[in-house]
């Protein structure tokens, strides 16, 4: 039987559906996925009818019931309790681990120090890891996994909690500091394959890899949380261990908590919720608490059902550090990965003090740390220009006093233009692979500038995760930042026909173009709102993704 799996494009969310997709395969069935994407083809009424599941899984749902695609894989623990007209969950396959994970860069909770900065965005784990650590300062945090890991390994955070299933499927185990002693939510660690009710052979594929003890479960675990009438922020949990269920409402500053644990049986879930409810389960916390809308954090109200412009949905891959321009994209509603395929390699320096010059350029934050390794000293009494403000943090956190910070995007160009005119001498410390923007701008304006090839960039493997995702046709557009990230791009993922690249600005352009592919689009400013742009026009384009 030929299936169409309806799912989003984010990494978790295609690693899932092809995690069924695959089961389904092994029992002789055709499985297709298809992308779903809020287009603005839905209005407001029929999302609302679909319940309090954000816009993306509402458009899911909407995807089903009219027939775009025949069902669709949900993380049950986000799926609302109450039913959907003309829906139905036709399995629940077997569980990956229910634990919420600290991931603290090989610390667990126990060493995390007073103070420290947790990342979460769930009043559920907030209110138990209070009790456990007072002393704790808790973050809300939203991204996806690759992004709020990052917060971490740029030392943002010092920890963030996620869910251990979602970590193991998409091959972040390793990311696994603790698994933490607190309740779940409802349902964690399961997946709901849902479609029409009425459509009988998808039904009966589907029901193929039902596990009726870990629906049981999961069903008891939702029914108290509808039976507390718990709202998408109340701090509730509930789950199945050994078969005895136990639920738990919390204090959301951790003073207070009640657990109820009942033998798994009929109408368990009842007694569980009867008793907290006696105990005063609704003195403890609001029991109906919802949070507001973060839609407004993506989009305005008006683009995102107009759907002109707004890459909800739309999967990037960024290969580069997570950061600014990531987030001015994630802004417009795209789901972006960010992977650095590089790493700097230190040239080796003659020794001695960097040469008398009237200006230091300093073009990468990269440079400044490699001449702090290097024990290389700015030319004294030389006056500092970065070409961008992250160059001016790192040039200021090694003690040096910024003289120019152009205003504007970050870019050679945009520096060139600020920089003044004059005749004496520019010290110019690069990348043995950067283009000769500054340097032939610069001398355009009269300067005599001293080139220092000072580092390299050599590509690195792509994590597994990302392999995999890349291999599989998961992103839609790559962004290719210069030339360097470009040929990491080929020495570690090769090109796809599939995927869209966007060249950064004219000189990623030019690579891209020199060695045989024709990026679809090009960024006319080199900041996100440029970048955005250029995304939309490459997705605009009718015909072959790329091509070389």
């Amino acid at each position: 039987m030929k299936l169409r799996l309806g799912t989003r494009a984010s990494l978790l969310a295609v690693t899932q559906s092809e995690h069924v997709a695959e089961m389904l395969r092994a029992l002789g069935h055709e499985v297709e996925l298809v992308r779903i994407r809020t287009t603005g083809d839905v209005t407001k009424g029929s999302l609302t009818r679909l319940g309090t599941l954000g816009v993306f899984a509402a458009e899911l749902r909407t995807a089903i019931l009219d027939g775009r695609c025949d069902f669709a894989v949900h993380s049950l623990k986000d799926l609302p309790t109450a039913p959907v007209p003309g829906l139905v969950v036709a399995a629940v396959p077997a569980r990956e681990d229910p634990h919420d994970a600290l991931c603290a860069g090989g610390r667990h909770l126990a060493d995390l120090p007073a103070g420290a900065r947790v990342g979460t965005g769930s009043p559920r784990r907030v209110a138990q890891l209070r009790a456990l650590r007072p002393d704790l300062r808790f973050v809300d945090v939203r991204g996806n996994v690759g992004t709020r890991l990052a917060r971490v390994a740029d030392g943002d955070l010092d920890a963030v909690v996620l869910a251990a299933a979602g970590l193991r499927r998409l091959g972040f185990e390793e990311q696994i500091d603790d698994l933490l002693p607190i309740l779940p939510a409802p349902g964690q660690g399961a997946l709901a394959l849902e479609c029409r009710d009425d459509d009988a052979p998808v039904r009966e594929a589907l029901a193929a890899l039902d596990d009726p003890d870990v629906r049981a479960a999961v069903e008891a675990e939702r029914a108290v949380l509808a039976g507390l009438g718990g709202g998408c922020a109340a701090p509730i949990a509930a789950h199945v261990r050994d078969g005895r269920l136990t639920g738990g409402v919390f204090a959301a500053d951790g003073s207070r908590a009640l657990h109820v644990t009942r033998e798994l049986g009929l109408g368990v879930a009842e007694l569980v919720v009867d008793e907290l409810l006696r105990q005063g389960a609704a003195d403890v916390t609001e029991l109906d608490a919802t949070r507001p809308s973060r839609l407004a954090d993506l989009h305005d109200d008006e683009a995102l059902w107009r759907g002109d412009g707004t890459l909800a949905g739309v999967q990037v891959l960024l290969p580069r550090e997570d950061g600014p321009l990531a987030d001015g994209i994630r802004a417009a509603g795209a789901e972006v990965t960010c992977c650095p395929l590089q790493e700097p390699v230190a040239l080796p320096w003659p020794g001695g003090a960097a040469p008398e010059a009237d200006w230091v350029v300093v073009t990468s934050a990269r440079a400044v740390h490699v001449l702090r390794e290097q024990g290389v000293a700015l030319p004294a009494g030389a006056r500092v220009a970065a070409v961008g403000g992250v160059t001016a943090r790192a040039l200021e956190e090694a003690g040096v006093v910024v003289d120019l910070v152009p205003e504007g995007p970050s870019s050679g160009a945009t520096l060139v233009e600020a920089f003044p005119e004059g005749s004496g001498r520019v010290w110019l410390p690069v990348s043995a692979l950067a283009a000769r923007t500054v340097e032939d701008g610069l001398r355009a304006k009269g300067w005599s500038v001293e080139r220092a090839d000072v580092y390299t960039m050599r590509a690195v493997p792509a994590p597994d995760a990302v392999r995999a995702a890349w291999d599989a046709g998961q992103f839609d557009v790559v962004v290719v930042t210069s030339g360097s990230a470009g040929a990491a791009v080929t020495a570690s993922l090769g090109w796809r026909d599939d995927c869209r690249v966007v060249a950064f600005g004219q000189p990623s352009g030019r690579w891209l173009r020199g060695h045989g592919i024709t990026p679809a689009a090009t960024a006319a400013t080199q900041d996100a709102a440029g970048v955005v742009a250029a995304i939309s026009k490459a997705l605009a384009k009718q015909g072959p993704a790329r091509k070389g």
